[in-house]
C-alpha cells in the first residue's frame, strides 16, 4: 500500500506521527507544505514544553520527501496525479480541497481528538472533559467540511491527567499510536474504508474555542 503523509513543513501532529511510524517500520511518503518555524510556540506555551516532537529533518531522512509552498501549489497538483497514492494522512495542514483528496485511492485519513459527530472543533478534548467524557480519537475520511467525513473507527486515548499542560501532550502521542493501529488495519484489509459510516448530522456539534475560564476550571477540579 503506498501511503503519503500531508503536513505543513514542522507541524507537530506530523512529525509526532513521523516517529510513531518509524517506530513501527511503515514507509511513508511525505508531502511538506508551506515554510513554518520548527518550534511551534503555541504548542510549546499550551503543552508546558512537554511535546516538542524530533525535528522533521532527522525523521525523514530516509524518506522520500516532496515540498510545496501550499496546498494550492500546481505542482503538487501535477505530482499527487501521477502518483497513484492508495491512502493519505492528514498530519496537520489547513483545510485540504477535494481536487487533492480525489488525487488518492481511498481518501485522506484524519485523526480527530474529538468523538464525531458531537465533538467537532478545535477544542474537542478540552469540551470532552469538561463534561466528563472519554477522550475519544476518531479516525474519518476527509472531506471539505471541518471534521465531517465518514468515520472508520474510533480509539479511547489514555492521556495524561497530572496537569493540563501533561494533558494537552499527552493526546497525539497516543493518537499517533491509533494512527498506527489503523495503517496496520489497512494493509491487512483495505475495505475498512469501504465500511467507513456517514456522520449523523443531527448529532453533529462544532463546539468553538472552550475558553480561559473553563480551562482554568479543568485546572482547580480535575488536575491532580
Amino acid at each position: 500500500m503506498k501511503i503519503a503523509i500531508i503536513m505543513n513543513k514542522n507541524s507537530y501532529p506530523g512529525r509526532e506521527y513521523l516517529k510513531a511510524f518509524n517506530k513501527a517500520k511503515i514507509v511513508v511518503d511525505v508531502i511538506s507544505i508551506g515554510n513554518f518555524p520548527e518550534i511551534d510556540e503555541i504548542e510549546e506555551e499550551r503543552c508546558g514544553g512537554f511535546w516538542t516532537p524530533p525535528s522533521q529533518s532527522e525523521l525523514t531522512k530516509e524518506l522520500k520527501v516532496k515540498f510545496y509552498d501550499s496546498l494550492k501549489d500546481e505542482k503538487l497538483i501535477e505530482y499527487l496525479g501521477s502518483s497513484s497514492y492508495d491512502v493519505g494522512i492528514q498530519g496537520g495542514t489547513g483545510i485540504i480541497k477535494n481536487n487533492i483528496i480525489m488525487s488518492f485511492k481511498y481518501g485522506i485519513l484524519n485523526f480527530h481528538p474529538g468523538d464525531l459527530p458531537e465533538y467537532r472543533g478545535c477544542s474537542a478534548p478540552e469540551w470532552q472533559l469538561y463534561e466528563n467524557k472519554n477522550i475519544i480519537s476518531t479516525c474519518h475520511l476527509i472531506d471539505e467540511g471541518i471534521d465531517s467525513g465518514k468515520i472508520i473507527e474510533k480509539k479511547k486515548l489514555a492521556v495524561s491527567l497530572e496537569s493540563y499542560e501533561l494533558f494537552r501532550a499527552s493526546i497525539y502521542v497516543e493518537t499517533a499510536k491509533f494512527v498506527v493501529e489503523i495503517i496496520n488495519k489497512l494493509m491487512l484489509n483495505i475495505d475498512i474504508i469501504k465500511l467507513a459510516k456517514v456522520q449523523n448530522a443531527r448529532n453533529a456539534n462544532y463546539r468553538k474555542y472552550i475558553g480561559k475560564e473553563k480551562i482554568d476550571q479543568l485546572r482547580s477540579k480535575l488536575f491532580k
